[in-house]
């Protein structure tokens, strides 16, 4: 579909959903790419969660589009597309499955703040548009993002980035040893 003209505050609403939409898919095509690069068994638990959540969340995009009689697909969101791509790149160059782990999280997040800014932005055009039914749905999606958001930092803090410090220490301690 050849991307429109915005004209008003709907057409921009319509753009911001069909940028998440499509950032929601391009994530539910890599998330299997970062379970396999994923060493540590609580990121991979994550990663499978946070898969599932992305699965619920564009069917909410799509119930939403439905409701505005609107079809979700439009131009690819390059700001996902980036994100992924570095995302990709930085975890392939770490050498350290542990220095990885704490790789993916950054990546992660850089992703869910992107999102999170994104669906704060089309609930706030929902609301001047009083679709407050739209705003209601979306600020389901945002709650989400916050809470994975927190999660991954509850587990970058309390495990992976422990690891990824410590097992530095100790290869560097047996490279010394030889």
């Amino acid at each position: 579909m050849k991307n429109e003209d915005i004209l008003d505050l709907y057409d921009l609403l319509l753009e911001q959903l069909r940028d998440l939409y499509d950032g929601e898919q391009q994530q539910l095509e890599t998330l299997p790419k970062l379970d396999e690069l994923a060493e540590s068994f609580e990121l991979e638990e994550i990663i499978e969660y946070h898969r599932k959540e992305t699965i619920r969340q564009k069917d909410r995009l799509e119930k939403i589009f439905r409701e505005l009689k609107e079809e979700p697909e439009g131009e690819s969101c390059d700001g996902i597309k980036g994100l992924i791509r570095e995302t990709i790149k930085l975890a392939e160059r770490c050498k350290n499955p542990e220095v990885r782990d704490a790789a993916i999280i950054t990546s992660l997040q850089h992703i869910n703040h992107y999102e999170m800014a994104g669906y704060g932005t089309a609930i706030a055009y929902s609301k001047q548009l009083k679709r407050h039914d739209i705003g209601e749905q979306l600020l389901e999606t945002l709650r989400e993002e916050k809470a994975s958001d927190m999660g991954l930092s509850e587990i970058a803090e309390n495990h992976i980035n422990p690891d990824a410090k410590w097992s530095f220490i100790v290869e560097k301690a047996e490279k010394e040893k030889v």
